[in-house]
């Protein structure tokens, strides 16, 4: 009982942490359309403050699925050791090489899945996340898990849909 007490506080503090960054990062809480995906958000689900859409409406040609990328750099060596949100950058500018060879942007994301090793680095790769996506945010599920490396920080896989 004792350790399921500790992952319902800790999955407490993590939503109101991300509540309050995501309220005082942006300021707002609304979904712009473009003209390829549409952010899904029911009345009746609620809409954390954060870079995310609840669902999203695509139209498109092709699909791009991006592997979990992770915060190497071109040699393989290792960005930001100990450093979430350092880490976050690389793993998103690589993502964003990954699309560009598809002819892709970070625009033509619609489902990003995130594997955070700490779950107290959330908010921090949440910031950085806003710094690579515009609205309407890709949808996005996130887990707290160990990784491959145990240097590795963050983990993130995405999928795209292009004309």
């Amino acid at each position: 009982m004792m350790r399921r007490t500790s992952y319902l506080q800790t999955l407490l503090y993590l939503t109101a942490a991300c509540t309050v960054v995501g309220m005082a990062a942006t300021g707002d809480v609304g979904l712009a359309q473009s003209p390829r995906k549409t952010g899904l958000a029911p009345p009746q689900v609620f809409q954390p403050p954060f870079p995310y859409s609840l669902g999203i409406a695509a139209q498109g040609k092709r699909t791009i699925y991006v592997a979990g990328q992770v915060a190497l750099d071109a040699k393989g060596g290792l960005v930001g050791k100990d450093d979430p949100e350092a880490q976050a950058r690389q793993v998103f500018a690589n993502m964003k090489a990954v699309l560009a060879a598809a002819g892709a942007s970070m625009d033509d994301v619609v489902k990003i899945t995130m594997i955070i090793r700490n779950g107290a680095d959330f908010p921090k790769i949440g910031g950085v996340r806003r710094e690579f996506f515009k609205e309407p945010y890709p949808a996005s599920t996130a887990f707290i898990a160990p990784l491959l490396n145990p240097d590795w920080l963050v983990e993130v896989e995405a999928v795209a849909v292009v004309d």
